[in-house]
């Protein structure tokens, strides 16, 4: 005969399992794999107005693009992204109120003795920045040569929060040894949880298993 206990356990797993929430993407196009329209670096991403835009490399992580950032001296070189407005990605709710992301992506270059490498992500609502989720320099942990993975923790999401805005970039002051700041920067991550959408599988699975508990309760009853 069934154990009352373990077949309560087992219907609970199934309802957990049926919550777990699954990791998206907060930006668009974190690969930059997908063109842009007229204007956009890649899909999603734009670049500022400075006289050192923002480019695309085929020296890529993974595919075949991946974003360029090079300075000239006193200039820098951007590519920003508003989650909604520009990446065409869902708005964010009140889901994700609390949820502490992480930004992650791959990079390497060099950001010479004058420069610096940056990412700043601030929480957008619907009257403009709301707070900043993260503020990082990562100059001094790239290479030249070998790919390096950059991550920051994010602020937790706050109420009203509706889009994603990010800056990525290197600004350059004078040019004292030679050295140009080039980096690039691939397979961007702002890691978001969401509600997993249960299989129809899972539906089934976890009818049958409450039928089993509700059985067995009235069993014990009888």
């Amino acid at each position: 005969m069934l154990n009352f206990k373990k077949s309560a356990a087992a219907a609970a797993v199934l309802l957990a399992g049926a919550a777990n929430a699954a990791t998206v993407n907060g930006f668009a196009n974190g690969g930059f794999e997908t063109p842009g329209t007229p204007g956009m670096v890649a899909a999603g991403w734009l670049t500022a107005a400075t006289a050192s835009p923002a480019t695309l490399s085929s020296d890529a992580h993974s595919g075949s693009f991946a974003l360029l950032l090079s300075s000239k001296p006193f200039d820098a070189s951007i590519a920003l992204q508003d989650s909604v407005g520009h990446g065409n990605m869902p708005a964010l709710g009140a889901a994700n109120v609390g949820d502490t992301p992480m930004l992650s992506f791959w990079a390497k270059g060099d950001a010479s003795t004058t420069g610096n490498a940056f990412a700043t992500v601030r929480y957008m609502g619907a009257n403009g920045i709301i707070s900043n989720a993260l503020q990082g320099n990562f100059q001094q942990l790239i290479n030249i040569s070998i790919w390096t993975q950059i991550s920051f923790q994010a602020a937790a999401i706050p109420v009203g929060t509706t889009a994603l805005f990010i800056e990525i970039g290197t600004a350059l002051g004078p040019l004292l040894d030679n050295r140009p700041s080039a980096i690039v920067i691939d397979d961007l991550q702002f890691s978001l949880n969401v509600a997993a959408v249960p299989e129809p599988e899972t539906y089934a699975l976890l009818i049958a298993g409450l039928g089993v508990v509700a059985a067995i309760a009235r069993r014990r009853r009888a």
